[in-house]
This record gives C-alpha cells, structure tokens and sequence, in this order.
C-alpha cells in the first residue's frame, strides 16, 4: 500500500506507520504528480483551493483521501463525486484551541477588556469604568455543535453559561435544538457564537434579519467561516446598535480589505484566522490518521467521514 503525505506531518507521523506501507512525501504541490503516481492513500495538507484540486487530480487512483482540516468548504466536491472515495477530515483536532479562544473571546467582551488593554498601551489609568458583565447565569446560543461546538458548550458551562446547542439533527440531549428552531430564539441569548460548517445552505445564515432579533446587549462571535456571516449587514445592524460587538477570527473574504466599514465600527474585534493555534493541533491528526490507515487496511468504518453529496 502507498501513501502519498505532505513533508509537514513527517516528524508526527514517522515511527507510527506500519512498516509495511511505502511512503512518499512531497514538499509542495510541485511534487505531488510523482509522490501520489499509484498512491492508494493520498494525504492533503494546503488550504489552496487550486493546489487541493491539483493533488487530488494527481492521485488518480488514490481509494482514500484524508485532510487535516476540519472544514472542507474548499474542496472540489465535483471532483471527489467523479472519482466515488473515501474523504475524511480532521474534525475535532483543532477543538481545543478553537474553544479556548473562544471563551477568551467571551470574556473579553463580557469584561469589556478592550478598553483596559488600550490604556495600558497608552500608559493611562482608566478615566472610567465601562459595563461589566458575569458569565455566571448568561445565556449563549452555539450554532453549530459539532467538536468544536461541543467543546466551546463544555468550557462556557464550566463558567456557570447556560448553553443551548443548534445541530441539524438533534438528539434528545436537554438544551440541543434544531436548525428550524434558532431564529425564533435569539432574542433569548447573550452570546452567540457560529461554529457551523459553511455549505450552500448556510452561507449567510447571519444576515439583517438575524440581527435584528439579537438583544441590544448581545455579542456575536464567529469561528468557523467568513461566509456564514454577511459582513455588510452585520457592519449595518452594528452601526445601529443590535448586537453589541462582534468578534470575528473568520471574515469574508480573508484578509478583509482595509477599506471594509467594519474596520472602523467600535466593538468588533478582527483576530485574522487565528483560533486554531496549537502545536498539538499535528499529533492528534497524525492520531487519527494512524487509527484510519489501521481501519483503512483491515475494511472497517473510518473515523470522521465526510459526506460528499451534503458538503460536509
């Protein structure tokens, strides 16, 4: 069996395959047309919409694909119906990061930290004290509660937030509502925070109407992707008071372009695609992968299958 991997998962995934398996690394897509000729598992590790296509047309033979990323908004589904494999992706692996920073995100505005941190540059002592808020008791809607939903649900209820959970399709669990039920309710929550995966149905799920049913008071919060939220009618309903502040780790497009009006809105906060941070973020999908290629070899069910046909 051969296996086609980006030198970047080299020195997590060495010593952890089977010594059976031939391995070819390639450095960039350059290489991937002789690293995955006859590969029956190729690995992608670019975030480059016409370098994933390349790769993917390269492995022409390849039975499996894996990625690393959690969402795969920008894979060429078209491709991957033609050639009927298995596409797995790297759900979860970067959870813990992501719901750290989110939380972080929380309790910035809910303390109003902003304002302290720009004193302190300025070598000022605060002239005033702006709102404050508990957590303790607040209520946060999660759109999107996948592993990375889930984890930030877990931390934010840590800290006394009740949470409610929005799933396409929801269980029996207390406090998890369907994608029909949201809407109606955001005028219920403090925090909002979009952890949802990006698809044709769920592109500017955030627009003016959703904003206008948000609390004066209410933060929203966005680390998954830019497109879920429409950036100009979030620069609007801000400007008009409703919601409160963004927090944004994703816009549309990235980089937002200097001149975009919700640079110069106060209370939005633009981390650039930064919430995934992590070190650890490579060995627990070299984990994976080593737990797939074993599924992979034996023909049992591998771990975070995307549906093709869905998108996600």
């Amino acid at each position: 069996m051969k296996l086609a991997v980006p030198e970047q998962f080299r020195r997590a995934l060495e010593g952890r395959l089977p010594p059976e398996v031939d391995v070819a690394w390639y450095a960039t897509v350059h290489d991937v047309q002789a690293a995955a000729r006859d590969a029956d598992v190729l690995v992608i590790g670019s975030i480059d919409p016409a370098e994933i296509r390349a790769s993917i047309e390269a492995a022409a033979g390849a039975r499996w694909i894996s990625t690393h990323a959690a969402g795969v908004d920008h894979y060429p589904f078209d491709l991957l119906r033609q050639r009927d494999v298995l596409f797995t992706k790297g759900a979860g692996i970067n959870a813990p990061p992501i719901a750290e920073f989110a939380v972080m995100c929380v309790l910035s505005a809910a303390k109003s930290f902003p304002y302290f941190l720009g004193n302190s540059e300025r070598g000022t002592w605060p002239s005033e004290r702006p709102p404050a808020q508990e957590l303790e008791g607040s209520h946060a809607l999660v759109v999107g509660y996948g592993e990375i939903g889930r984890a930030i649900g877990q931390r934010l209820s840590a800290l006394g937030v009740r949470v409610t959970g929005v799933r396409r399709q929801p269980s029996e669990e207390p406090n998890l509502i369907g994608l029909d039920a949201w809407r109606d309710r955001l005028g219920e929550f403090d925090w909002v925070l979009i952890a949802a995966a990006l698809t044709s149905e769920t592109r500017h799920m955030f627009g003016a109407e959703e904003f206008s049913r948000m609390r004066a008071s209410a933060w929203l919060f966005n680390v998954s992707r830019g497109p879920l939220v429409d950036h100009s009618a979030l620069a609007t309903a801000l400007m008009d008071g409703r919601p409160r502040g963004a927090y944004l780790d994703v816009t549309e497009p990235e980089p937002l372009p200097a001149d975009h009006a919700l640079w110069g809105i106060p209370n939005v906060f633009i981390t650039g695609h930064s919430a995934g941070r992590s070190p650890r973020s490579q060995q627990r999908y070299a984990t994976l992968f080593v737990d797939n290629l074993e599924r992979f070899r034996t023909g049992q069910p591998l771990r975070n299958m995307v549906d093709v046909s869905a998108g996600y």
